[in-house]
């Protein structure tokens, strides 16, 4: 009997070991896309003037948050951006969280937790009814992890609130701050299994100054690039002629600002363009120039 026991606590500790290893080997869950971002607003009017009036996005609904009340503006069926009012929005970092599309939120915390990732907010369900946890990415930025149920006010919104006049129909990345650019970034490679897609300057014999990666399972984009400002972070969305965005912008300006398109570090032209609080909205071309 006693040499049964020990042998049951030797099969015991080895699963367990096993158990550990696998999870702290088990490959990052997919990741299907950007799925929102969400800011702070001074005012709803704000929102509604700059992201819905002047870039054509239609709001779609609004629902209660842990940060307030949460007006939505629909991209297309799995893009949102969001908005949550705050008077004094122009003096804080203005982008609550970028949320990242899955197919289980509970995985993906538990993935986390294997590997000793902090979990800022656990498992739960959103205002919206949908379920969604929450990671800081090592620099200030919160980065949310989001299942749309089919219950859910998101994906209730199916084929509803596309309106012709929006000025793009995709967020192609989003420019999360960073105070410095890394080779092999513990948590963008190291956690979530990005692929370095883009880099600036080519040779990794140089300290980068910017770098795209590409989600593990998407053909979407997380953007870095060092800066002193954390209100860097924002949407870019891809449009199929800079020059005809830029036409129509400037017919449906009123107070807003219009910028210079340039020539971008990855050759294609962009956009760059600041509401009102001072938050940096992005338009890039697919192609690189030729």
């Amino acid at each position: 009997m006693r040499l049964l026991n020990r042998f049951l606590c030797l099969a015991f500790v080895f699963g367990a070991v096993v158990a550990t290893l696998s999870a702290q080997s088990a490959p990052c869950p997919s990741i299907w896309g950007i799925a929102k971002m969400t800011f702070l607003v001074s005012d709803f009017s704000l929102a509604r003037s700059y992201y819905g009036d002047f870039l054509g996005f239609e709001e779609c609904f609004s629902y209660q948050s842990e940060e307030g009340m949460v007006i939505s503006f629909k991209v297309n069926d799995r893009q949102f951006l969001e908005f949550i009012e705050d008077p004094e929005a122009k003096d804080k970092k203005r982008m609550v969280s970028v949320s990242l599309e899955v197919d289980n939120v509970q995985e993906m915390e538990s993935y986390f937790a294997s590997k000793n990732v902090c979990i800022i907010e656990k498992t739960r369900p959103d205002g919206a009814r949908n379920e969604v946890m929450a990671v800081d990415d090592g620099y200030g930025n919160k980065v949310e992890f989001i299942t749309f149920r089919p219950e859910s006010l998101h994906k209730q919104s199916k084929g509803k609130f596309l309106s012709e006049k929006r000025i793009s129909t995709s967020i192609h990345h989003v420019g999360l701050y960073t105070d410095k650019v890394k080779n092999d970034d513990p948590f963008y490679t190291g956690i979530l299994n990005c692929k370095e897609v883009i880099r600036s300057p080519e040779n990794r014999e140089e300290l980068p100054i910017m770098i795209y990666y590409a989600l593990n399972s998407c053909a979407e984009y997380i953007e870095h690039y060092a800066h002193y400002d954390p209100n860097t972070c924002h949407p870019c969305f891809l449009v199929d002629n800079m020059q005809e965005t830029i036409s129509v912008l400037r017919e449906r300006k009123k107070e807003e600002t219009l910028a210079k398109p340039a020539v971008g570090r990855a050759n294609r032209w962009i956009l760059n363009l600041k509401n009102s609080d001072e938050s940096k909205i992005e338009f890039t071309e697919a192609y690189c120039i030729r």
